[in-house]
């Protein structure tokens, strides 16, 4: 009887059985499918993010390399400013330098010019330097001594400006000899005596507080 009942059973069991293995291969499939559809999600997505990350390299690379760009041309720029400037100074500089030789090369043609009609002059006409002026009113202007030797050089001078300037000097001795003739005369005639004989002493004090080596 138990064998009656296997017998009735086993094509249920089989039928059953089949059930089960077909549903378990539907699901092994449905789990491969979905497996597959991860593997494929996360390919895209790391596909996304290496996308992402090249997008962010190009785009800092980019800017970076723009940044350097405009750097590089903000240096030519600089150079060229510097340049120019220097080229600038030195053109200036040249012209300076030009002109101050152009300046001092008119000088010394100038004093060329001027010491050869010195040369050309015959030599009681050549011009007297202005040193020599000088020692020669402070040589006139000793007394007595001065006097003397103006009156020696504006006679027998051998420079004619020499001469004319001695001669000038003793217009001023003569004038100032004069002047003074006029006052003792003044002195003498319009002048009561009491004030006169003070006069006479002050003068006469006053020249001989002077003393000549």
């Amino acid at each position: 009887m138990a064998d009656d009942l296997e017998k009735k059973m086993e094509p249920e069991i089989s039928e059953a059985a089949d059930k089960a293995e077909e549903i378990i291969k539907e699901e092994a499939s449905a789990v491969e499918e979905k497996a597959a559809e991860a593997v494929k999600e996360t390919a895209a997505a790391t596909a996304a993010a290496a996308t992402a990350v090249t997008a962010a390299a190009t785009k800092e690379a980019e800017a970076a390399a723009k940044a350097a760009k405009k750097a590089e041309e903000q240096a030519a720029k600089e150079a060229a400013k510097k340049q120019a400037q220097a080229e600038k100074e030195a053109e200036k500089a040249r012209i300076a330098k030009e002109k101050a030789d152009a300046k001092l090369e008119k000088k010394k043609q100038k004093k060329a010019a001027e010491q050869a009609l010195v040369d050309a002059c015959p030599p009681q006409y050549r011009p007297v330097s202005t040193s020599k002026y000088f020692w020669l009113a402070f040589l006139s202007a000793i007394p007595f001594i001065g006097f003397i030797a103006t009156l020696i050089l504006s006679v027998a001078g051998r420079n004619r400006n020499v001469k004319n300037f001695e001669r000038a000097i003793l217009a001023y001795y003569i004038i100032a000899i004069v002047l003074v003739l006029i006052a003792l005369i003044v002195i003498g005639i319009f002048l009561p005596s009491g004030v006169r004989e003070n006069v006479i002493e002050a003068i006469k004090t006053m020249f001989s507080s002077v003393s000549f080596s």
